[in-house]
C-alpha cells in the first residue's frame, strides 16, 4: 500500500554545492559567524552541513516559545545545521552538557565558542533562499528559486 500524495506540490531544488569548511575559535559567535560567510562568499544559499565542537553559552530558542533561553557552562555541539541566506538564516542546533542531557532548539544569535566549532557549509550558488510568508504555518518560510536565468530552448 503507497502512502497518499501530499495535500500540496512537492518543491524540490537539486543543486551542484561548493563546501567550505571553516573553524571557529573561543568566544566567537557561531551564528554571526555564518552571517558572515554568507556575505563573504555571497551565496544567495547556504546549508550547514555538519558542525562538531563545544560552547560555554547557548542562545536557544525552544519550540512554541516567543523567546530565546541562554544556557551557560560547558556544552558539546552534536548538532548545528540549517540554512543560511542574506536575508536571514533558520538554524537548529543541539547540545549535550557534562551529564549528557540534551537540550535542542532554533540557534539564536549570543552564543559562544568553548574550544573550536568546526563547521561545514554548502554553497548552493544554483539556488536562491528567501522567507516569504507561509499561510499554512503563519510563519515566514524558506522558498528556494532557480539563482541561474534560465536556459535558452535548443533547437
Amino acid at each position: 500500500m503507497s502512502a497518499p500524495p501530499p495535500p500540496y506540490p512537492l518543491a524540490l531544488a537539486l543543486s551542484n554545492a561548493r563546501l567550505g569548511v571553516f573553524r571557529l575559535r573561543p568566544g566567537e559567535d557561531p551564528v554571526l559567524a555564518l552571517r558572515a560567510v554568507q556575505r563573504r562568499t555571497g551565496a544567495r544559499a547556504m546549508a550547514v552541513v555538519t558542525c562538531v565542537g563545544s560552547l560555554t553559552r547557548a542562545e536557544i530558542r525552544h519550540a512554541n516559545r516567543p523567546e530565546g533561553t541562554r544556557y551557560q557552562g560547558h556544552f558539546e555541539i552534536t548538532s548545528l545545521t540549517g540554512t543560511v541566506d542574506p536575508d536571514g538564516e533558520h538554524l537548529h542546533l543541539t547540545i549535550s552538557d557534562g551529564d549528557g542531557h540534551a537540550f535542542g532548539g532554533h540557534l539564536l544569535p549570543g552564543s559562544a565558542v568553548y574550544t573550536t566549532a568546526e563547521i561545514v557549509v554548502a554553497l548552493l550558488d544554483d539556488l536562491a533562499f528567501a522567507r516569504e510568508p507561509c499561510p499554512l504555518s503563519g510563519y515566514d518560510e524558506l522558498v528556494i528559486h532557480d539563482a541561474l536565468p534560465p536556459k535558452e530552448p535548443q533547437a
